[in-house]
């Protein structure tokens, strides 16, 4: 192990820093008991840093907190106690950290827990989790619902009390399915081997009735619909007055639910005109790959152990589709083009099985998203986590420069204002267009029209 010297004012700045739930310090007086339940904590959250040798803030000012260790062999017991005393072990990565000019301060050792698709527990059987500037000890269901979340197991598994082997099998869609399987299989050997009802008895599983059930939603005792929305605004928070009608619901089993979603958005998309940069109104497209990767990836990969539905929204100049659950497993947004986790195994392998499945090019959907929408040359999507639920955001937003579109606009038309430069454009700010204005007026492009100011002024090509 080796150990590096940081400057006062980063020392500082380490120090000024506030817990949460993503940092915490501890003593160096700690035992291992204490780096357990921090980092078992983190672990079974989102991940997070903890840093033994500084003392709590109440406990003084600056400098006089920093009470490190003497070597680095006096820390041994963190290490230990990450890996020996927790189970399974916490992924970490660990620095040593002195301030330079006072070795007599010691060594603080710094600890990273990154994220964990495991449920850890503590030497004790605890189960601690970070929430907020806390590490809270989970109990009973609270523990099943992190397993599941976490992916280690997930609620696809789960049996259904009121769904049973002989409704499942007598399913349409599973016949259709198995109309086209081979080997041939009876189903009720089909839906046990794949372990889709209960190997000893009668109840059917979650993933059997989100793959074939008629209605999922009536025997999943959690929302599982697709809800779809369309709203007559192109703001960022949007309100019911911007709702054009009640939002859809969709229903069914994965393969048509896909179908329909995707069937129904287009036509959505399709009804709504957008100002292209030559001036003309013409229906909203989007690359049909995109749509039908984004619509795919939100119905496998959703958490269903939560009781909300997908919502897909459609706004005048971009598609948001909200998915319940955050990335499962080790996921991150960072990690989305490299890693991979399913969430929902089974579903998507079955899914998988049909002639023609949706998600035929397993681990290269976000890819196709990506390279189609570069292809249309709209700008790239947006992905993140916001609450409890993974947020994809679809823009219909040219990938040319704002001041090329300014132009193209007025090759065809006399003027524009700013309102309209905006809505070509996709920028949000009134006096962030007034810059690019300003930018082509500098370059002797265009110059205002006259006697136009405030809300009418507007521009022109210079010389017109």
């Amino acid at each position: 192990m080796e150990g590096r010297s940081i400057s006062r004012a980063e020392a500082a700045d380490i120090l000024a820093r506030q817990e949460s739930h993503f940092w915490e310090f501890k003593s160096g007086r700690s035992g291992g008991a204490v780096v357990q339940v921090i980092a078992a904590a983190l672990a079974n959250a989102e991940g997070g840093e903890f840093i033994v040798g500084i003392e709590d803030p109440r406990s003084g000012h600056g400098l006089a907190r920093w009470r490190g260790f003497a070597s680095l062999e006096d820390a041994n017991f963190v290490q230990q106690a990450m890996v020996d005393q927790v189970e399974p072990p916490v992924p970490y990565d660990i620095e040593f950290l002195r301030v330079d000019g006072h070795p007599e301060l010691g060594w603080a050792c710094l600890v990273t827990v990154h994220k964990s698709p495991d449920v850890h527990r503590t030497a004790r059987g605890e189960v601690p989790q970070r929430r907020g500037a806390q590490s809270r000890r989970l109990k009973g269901t609270q523990i099943t619902d992190l397993s599941l979340s976490k992916g280690a197991r997930s609620y696809e598994d789960q049996l259904l009390r009121d769904y049973t082997l002989e409704e499942l099998r007598d399913e349409d869609e599973l016949r259709v399915f198995l109309g086209r399987y081979s080997p041939s299989t009876p189903a009720e050997r089909f839906l046990r081997r794949q372990r889709l009802v209960d190997r000893g008895g009668s109840p059917a599983t979650v993933a059997g009735a989100v793959l074939f059930a008629a209605e999922p939603p009536v025997v999943v005792p959690k929302k599982c619909s697709v809800k779809i929305a369309r709203y007559e605004t192109g703001e960022q928070v949007p309100d019911r007055r911007h709702l054009k009608s009640a939002p859809t619901t969709v229903d069914g089993p994965a393969r048509l639910l896909i179908d329909r979603t995707l069937a129904a958005v287009t036509r959505i998309i399709q009804s709504v005109p957008v100002l292209g940069p030559d001036g003309a109104l013409s229906p909203m497209a989007y690359p049909p790959e995109a749509l039908k990767e984004i619509i795919v990836n939100a119905v496998i990969h959703r958490d269903y152990n939560l009781s909300d539905d997908i919502l897909i929204s459609v706004f005048d100049n971009r598609v948001e589709v909200r998915s319940p659950g955050r990335l499962p497993g080790h996921m991150t947004p960072d990690t989305l083009f490299t890693d991979r986790f399913a969430r929902n195994p089974t579903i998507v392998r079955l899914l998988n099985k049909y002639p023609d499945p949706p998600n035929k090019d397993i681990g290269e959907g976000l890819d196709t998203v990506l390279s189609t929408m570069k292809a249309a040359k709209l700008r790239e999507p947006r992905f993140f986590v916001e609450d409890n639920a993974f947020v994809v955001v679809l823009e219909h937003t040219p990938l040319a420069r704002p001041e090329e579109l300014v132009l193209q606009y007025l090759r065809s038309n006399p003027e524009i204002p700013n309102r309209i430069a905006r809505r070509i454009t996709g920028i949000a700010s009134e006096n962030r267009m007034k810059r690019v204005f300003h930018r082509l007026r500098d370059a002797g492009q265009i110059e205002p029209v006259p006697g136009r100011a405030g809300s009418r002024a507007a521009w022109r090509l210079k010389g017109d």
